[in-house]
């Protein structure tokens, strides 16, 4: 099986071969030798079976909505919606239409450029935010990653502007003091709402892991809950985010509030005609339904601001993370309780505590040195 060369440019090549009866052709942008090595390639794969379609018949978007069909069981359901949303906004509207084999570098760059000066969503003027532009960046390069796997294009064009990319944000850590915890929790006492915010508090749980705990994930006798699922703003169960579950020990306070929580719950579903059972949320409002994601962010961020409190729902996770930093717990163990990928992460987000533990060490060798005077 054999196929042509023919030299279209200085450094563009195009390549002709039979599949199924029928002359494909490509474009190859790079030297004479690496195209003859590509052709090869692409011969190779037609002998094996592994040729995909032809690229050239492909575009861009359509290779989106593929790519976006293959991750679906490989991701969390908030990662594919973050996924989708970026492809949807942005990628999309930007290349769409191009053939998949002709997205170059120069058109990435281009539309790089334009977010870098303007296209934001709320239509203000303004760049797009750097953190925003390097999500985009990675959802591209993930996408065309898999291309390449596949045989789809021989090399990915989005890799060259990885170090072209704005340096990102360092979003401030907002966390609640001691005493506007115990403020925040007195607030909502008696409030199905409490038991979400109670468990962020001592746990460090996202809000989808706290709204997907049910009884059978409670072990009263240890004193602890398992974060094994993730309720994402479409209702639906997945893996958390790290795709781990992981168990976290709770406070002793927090274990009497859970036990009388239990029986509470019990008797007010009792009285609706309903059995509690070991699949019962955790958090729910009275009659034992979900509590939507969004309705417990939206309640929260009116709840913050009419008591003055910074941030949102998240603020909890970090106002936890934090405590058991200043605390002096082990950095591996606040990793581990916040499902953390590694320490570095966790130790990258809270900077801010380990600068004032440097503080605290400097003044702790002081006075040995001091005292050994």
């Amino acid at each position: 099986m054999t196929g042509h060369i023919r030299q279209r440019g200085r450094k563009s090549f195009e390549l002709r071969y039979h599949v199924n009866g029928r002359i494909t052709t490509a474009t190859f942008k790079g030297g004479k030798r690496e195209a003859e090595a590509e052709l090869r390639r692409l011969l190779r794969a037609v002998d094996t079976g592994e040729h995909a379609a032809d690229p050239t018949r492909t575009t861009v978007g359509r290779w989106f909505d593929k790519w976006l069909a293959m991750v679906r069981a490989e991701t969390s359901p908030a990662t594919h919606d973050r996924y989708t949303a970026m492809v949807e906004n942005y990628l999309r509207p930007a290349w769409g239409a191009l053939p998949l084999a002709k997205l170059s570098p120069t058109h990435i760059q281009d539309t790089y450029s334009q977010w870098a000066e303007g296209g934001r969503r709320d239509g203000r003027p303004g760049p797009l935010a750097p953190s925003t532009r390097r999500l985009l960046h990675r959802v591209l390069t993930a996408s065309l990653n898999r291309a390449v796997e596949l045989q789809l294009i021989p090399r990915n064009p989005a890799v060259v502007l990885r170090r072209r990319l704005p340096k990102a944000e360092r979003a401030e850590v907002q966390t609640l003091t001691a005493d506007q915890t115990r403020a925040l929790l007195e607030e909502l006492r008696g409030r199905p709402q409490y038991w979400p915010v109670m468990l962020a508090i001592t746990t460090g749980a996202r809000r989808g892991e706290i709204l997907a705990l049910r009884w059978r994930h409670f072990d009263a006798d240890r004193g602890t809950v398992r974060i094994a699922e993730s309720l994402s703003p479409e209702l639906r169960l997945g893996p958390t985010k790290s795709g781990k579950p992981r168990v976290i020990a709770l406070p002793g306070l927090a274990v009497q509030e859970l036990r009388a929580r239990r029986i509470g719950q019990a008797q007010e579903l009792l009285r609706l005609g309903t059995r509690q059972s070991a699949d019962s949320l955790i958090c729910a409002w009275e009659d034992g339904s979900v509590i939507r994601p969004e309705q417990l962010s939206h309640f929260c961020d009116r709840l913050f601001a009419r008591l003055g409190l910074p941030g949102r729902f998240h603020v909890l996770r970090h106002t936890h993370a934090t405590q058991l930093l200043l605390a002096g717990i082990h950095p591996k163990v606040a990793q581990e309780r916040l499902g953390h990928a590694t320490v570095a992460m966790t130790l990258d987000i809270y900077s801010h505590v380990t600068e004032r533990q440097h503080d605290e060490a400097a003044e702790r060798i002081d006075d040995i040195l001091r005292g050994g005077q």
